[in-house]
């Protein structure tokens, strides 16, 4: 019978594949002793979403566990300002959806590894309870946040509103604006409609629906037309019922969530950060709920972003 790391390797997509057999002839004793001190920026998000709490979180936890690692956590708009950033060499790590990524690794000039899939982000068209809408489409003409400029939301929101015929001029009144101030604007009826790409729950729409009736606009009907047109990173997916207060369950689509680094960063850091991932995972997911999605199985599948040798070496040594 074919062991557990077998069935494993077997699955792993070409981007994962690529990443194990990159290191095929290192040692793997001690690969994780020895790694390189000094400044680690993070790009994160902005300081409402899942990516600026999750990045907080494993802050901390790399600043005890690797002394002389100076680790910082920067307010960022989102995946493609966090890629920037990476190529740039502001930040060291940062936290990337598959899409975000889909578009910058080929010819880059700055080559990205992944060290972890992390979890899902969920499409979401926010809408007051209160109002008629009820389908993307009856928000023609109307006032839409489709993110802060450079963010992962703006990328998404952007290919939704194409597939739904409404990229055309004056087909709505767009505002870009983070999940604050979208959430804030929503409340006092500056805006009709705000798309985000987040984590279940995230917290700043928590809050809103504590103080605002809301309802997510179904998404669903359009996931197998983005997947054929934009790649297979999106699927199909729900949103459960209660995961806000009073709101129902709700069908969108979902991308998967990686933490990044430039292929030059130190592959014994690589090793150490991808450890205390895998590790403290729990300890994460007390402040944040979605780490709990990470999985060690599903954390090597990282297309189209191949894995970091350092975090290759810790997917082998326990024995994946």
């Amino acid at each position: 019978m074919p062991n557990r790391r077998t069935v494993l390797l077997a699955g792993l997509g070409p981007a994962a594949l690529a990443g194990l057999g990159a290191v095929g002839g290192c040692a793997l004793t001690g690969a994780g002793d020895g790694y390189r001190k000094g400044p680690l920026p993070i790009a994160a998000g902005l300081g409402d979403g899942v990516y600026y709490l999750y990045g907080q979180r494993l802050a901390r936890l790399i600043g005890d566990g690797l002394p002389g690692v100076r680790v910082s956590v920067d307010v960022t708009t989102g995946s493609v300002d966090n890629l920037r950033r990476l190529r740039s060499g502001r930040d060291r790590l940062a936290f990337v959806a598959a899409d975000a990524a889909a578009t910058t690794v080929p010819g880059s000039s700055v080559p990205i590894r992944a060290l972890a899939r992390l979890y899902d982000d969920y499409v979401h068209l926010v809408v007051s309870g209160s109002s008629g809408f009820r389908s993307i489409g009856d928000l023609r003409g109307r006032r839409v946040s489709v993110g802060a400029k450079g963010s992962g939301v703006e990328l998404v929101a952007r290919r939704v509103l194409t597939d739904a015929g409404l990229a055309g001029r004056g087909d709505i009144q767009e505002f870009q604006m983070g999940l604050n101030d979208s959430a804030a604007t929503l409340r006092t009826g500056l805006i009709d409609a705000f798309f985000w790409s987040g984590g279940l729950p995230t917290t700043g729409i928590a809050a809103l629906a504590e103080q605002l009736p809301l309802r997510l606009i179904p998404l669903g009907g359009l996931a197998p037309a983005i997947r054929r047109r934009y790649g297979p990173y999106y699927r199909a997916a729900t949103i459960p019922g209660g995961t806000y207060v009073n709101v129902e369950e709700t069908q969108t689509f979902a991308l998967a969530n990686f933490l990044v680094a430039p292929a030059s960063l130190d592959d014994g850091l690589a090793y150490r950060v991808t450890e205390i991932l895998i590790r403290d995972r729990d300890a994460i997911a007390a402040a944040v709920p979605s780490a709990e999605l990470l999985d060690v199985r599903d954390a090597v599948q990282t297309d189209p972003v191949p894995l970091h040798p350092g975090a290759v070496r810790y997917y082998r040594s326990i024995k994946l």
